[in-house]
């Protein structure tokens, strides 16, 4: 009985998955609200004043243990930072020329991407389940993307390599989380990714400070809890739970960036997007599946 009662309310992985649940609200949130600030500041811009908040969040958090940054870390945290710096580039422009329910769905992509790029860096066949999963988000997105003359919006373009580049980050990140201090490679990302957007901004843009309470606030929102708290959290989950099962969870990220499109932009869909998100997201939910599920005792290489 006494033992019982000791016994934690979560278990550790029951605890990552709600974190990570968590950090999908704020993702999907994040779509309406970068959308609505890019009318007021300039994309590099904007992510510069949003990451340069997160690296000072992150460096306030990790600052006894700077002094431990070493060659390796920093090598491999460049890499993940330039990852993240252009796929966040390509999702922050496609925002411009498209909604931020396309824009969510479109980056849930992701999750059928990663267990095939897995498949290669692995030299393992992907198996009929992620070539099946891959073609039903495939017509979905050209269901939801495509318009008459079959010319793909720039903006869904865009996104779409968004969610094939942070796949490659997803891939490595579960390997470098279990060989370096978390706090310290999620801070190394962040100053990556606030030199890299300030460069561009001074490179591309003019260099403004925001100007409305508005943009200020998704500053905060998308430095604070979107990059800071959400690439912590992130590689924490991934130290726990599989690859696969972290990917499960992050399928509630483009639900939400359509709850909020709705709710913040007045963004509504047609019963032909509706169908092509449904593709996508049956897509994704599939390369989840076990596949003795579906085919009964086959197996699988993947």
């Amino acid at each position: 009985m006494n033992d019982s009662l000791r016994k934690p309310l979560l278990s550790d992985k029951h605890r990552a998955e709600l974190m990570l649940i968590a950090i999908t609200v704020v993702w999907g949130l994040t779509f309406a609200l970068v959308k609505k600030s890019l009318e007021q500041i300039q994309p590099f811009i904007f992510m510069a004043w949003r990451f340069w908040l997160a690296a000072l969040v992150m460096g306030a958090l990790s600052a006894r243990k700077l002094r431990q940054i070493d060659w390796p870390i920093l090598r491999d945290g460049l890499l993940l930072g330039v990852l993240l710096y252009a796929s966040y580039s390509f999702q922050t422009f496609g925002l411009q020329h498209t909604t931020a329910g396309n824009a969510g769905f479109i980056t849930g992509l992701f999750i059928v991407f990663t267990p095939l790029l897995a498949a290669i860096f692995l030299r393992h066949r992907p198996g009929v389940k992620s070539i099946v999963a891959v073609l039903v988000s495939v017509i979905g997105l050209a269901i939801l993307s495509l318009q008459p003359g079959l010319g793909m919006r720039v903006g869904d373009a865009l996104v779409l390599a968004c969610a094939f580049l942070y796949s490659v980050h997803i891939i490595l990140l579960d390997g470098y989380v279990k060989k370096y201090d978390l706090i310290l490679l999620t801070f190394v990302q962040m100053l990556i990714l606030a030199v890299t957007f300030t460069a561009s901004g001074f490179m591309f843009e003019t260099f403004t400070v925001p100007k409305t309470g508005f943009v200020w606030m998704t500053i905060v929102i998308c430095g604070v809890l979107a990059s800071a708290a959400a690439f912590y959290v992130q590689g924490y989950a991934q130290r726990i739970l599989t690859p696969v099962r972290t990917s499960m969870v992050l399928i509630m990220e483009p639900v939400f960036s359509v709850i909020f499109g709705i709710i913040i932009l007045g963004e509504h869909l047609s019963w032909r997007s509706w169908f092509g998100c449904a593709l996508i997201f049956a897509g994704m939910i599939l390369t989840e599946i076990p596949i003795e599920k579906l085919w009964g005792s086959e197996t699988s290489q993947e």
